[in-house]
């Protein structure tokens, strides 16, 4: 990628880098946690609905706030597979044992996703939900698409003495409005610090898929370390912006 590759902020680190080329250069073993929210590559049941940009698929007809494209979210269901294995792959070589994986993902790539993170070598341990309230689009003659969900597991098994308290399967926060929300998929910033709890006092996280910086500003407000990978100079530029101050 042409232009800056790195910068250095208070806590940590965020490349401008294709996720599995930058993750390739990390030392093994010497993270605490994976947490991130990687390309879906849903929002259809057809290949040709799946093929579209980020920005048709996601973003409601009416809605008059539009974001920028992001990298990696128009691929068939078996190159998104092969990929997110090999990204997988890479994260738990990276992890040290015992640390945790948060993954977020859709209904529709949920049973595949919990597939590929065993796989790669993850246990997994479980899916925890992301309750969008009833502040969601009704759909008439439907059940509301009110959630997303969280897969979680571990490289091996989690320590019993790791300073975590105890944490709850479903976490009710509303989609950020415009404005707040930088990104078409973000995910509200009180979530990822409440989902972070799940990291060890001190730890250091990599989120392979940094976006707009979300997860990485949860981790700072926490005095959690992290590194941050992000493909779009757009979104690389945003994200720095955030975590310089």
């Amino acid at each position: 990628m042409s232009g800056e590759v790195k910068t250095e902020l208070p806590g940590g680190i965020l490349y401008h880098e294709d996720a599995l080329e930058l993750l390739a250069t990390l030392e093994s073993a010497s993270f605490d946690a994976i947490v991130t929210d990687p390309p879906y590559c849903s929002g259809g049941l057809t290949a040709s609905e799946r093929a579209r940009p980020a920005s048709v698929k996601y973003v409601q007809t009416r809605q008059k706030t539009t974001w920028p494209d992001f990298e990696s979210e128009s691929m068939d269901q078996n190159a998104w597979a092969q990929w997110t294995y090999r990204w997988l792959k890479e994260c738990k070589r990276v992890a040290k044992d015992g640390a945790p994986i948060v993954i977020f993902i859709d209904w529709r790539q949920l049973p595949l996703m919990t597939t590929l993170l065993q796989w790669a070598g993850w246990r997994w341990l479980g899916v925890a939900v992301w309750d969008k309230t009833e502040a969601c689009r009704p759909q008439r003659g439907r059940f509301a698409a009110q959630a997303e969900y969280i897969v979680w597991g571990a490289k091996g098994r989690l320590p019993p003495k790791r300073h975590v308290g105890s944490l709850p399967g479903v976490f009710r926060y509303r989609v950020e409005v415009p404005g707040v929300k930088l990104h078409m998929t973000g995910k509200p910033l009180a979530l990822m610090e409440d989902l972070l709890r799940i990291v060890k006092p001190g730890g250091i996280i990599v989120d392979p898929f940094s976006g707009s910086g979300t997860t990485l500003l949860a981790a700072r407000n926490l005095q959690l370390g992290y590194i941050g990978i992000e493909a779009s100079h757009i979104y690389y530029e945003i994200a720095k912006k955030r975590l310089k101050y």
